[in-house]
């Protein structure tokens, strides 16, 4: 009896310890996850700015402001979210390109940068139509980057 306690406990041991070897990611998945995660709070504000730009849902200056302050004071995190161990993660869209093709890849973040940074002071004037023409500047800042470098699901 003794005996079977002790092998379940080496078994139980075991399959502990592995458990716990799996369950940690890579240094590169942890990347993967790290910006995955800035574009989605990204795309959470960004989603209701394109919809009250196009209409689908009410126009909203106060909440337009505080969504574009967010996107602007997350898209320059993105600077840091595309390292080199990061490149040909399983979980990702993103292509080769971004480090093969790092200096123009880099000017399209920029752009996003730059227009998002401009999106706040449209929202920061108040002017429903100078709101609606930067959200869609911002959006064809990320469109254009999306189209070359992220695979298309």
């Amino acid at each position: 009896m003794k005996h079977s306690f002790r092998v379940m406990t080496l078994f139980a041991a075991i399959f502990a310890l592995q458990s716990s070897q799996a369950a940690q990611p890579t240094k590169g998945e942890s990347e993967v996850d790290y910006r995955q995660s800035l574009y989605t709070v990204i795309g959470g504000n960004f989603h209701p700015l394109g919809a009250m730009a196009e209409g689908k849902m009410p126009f909203n200056a106060a909440d337009a402001k505080v969504r574009a302050e967010r996107i602007a004071f997350l898209a320059p995190m993105l600077k840091e979210a595309f390292p080199a161990d990061s490149n040909g993660v399983g979980h990702t869209a993103a292509k080769p390109e971004i480090w093969t093709d790092n200096v123009e890849f880099n000017k399209a973040l920029q752009a996003l940068i730059d227009r998002s940074a401009a999106l706040v002071v449209a929202a920061n004037s108040g002017d429903e139509s100078k709101i609606k023409a930067a959200v869609q500047d911002t959006g064809k800042a990320c469109k254009g980057c999306h189209d070359k470098y992220r695979v298309k699901e």
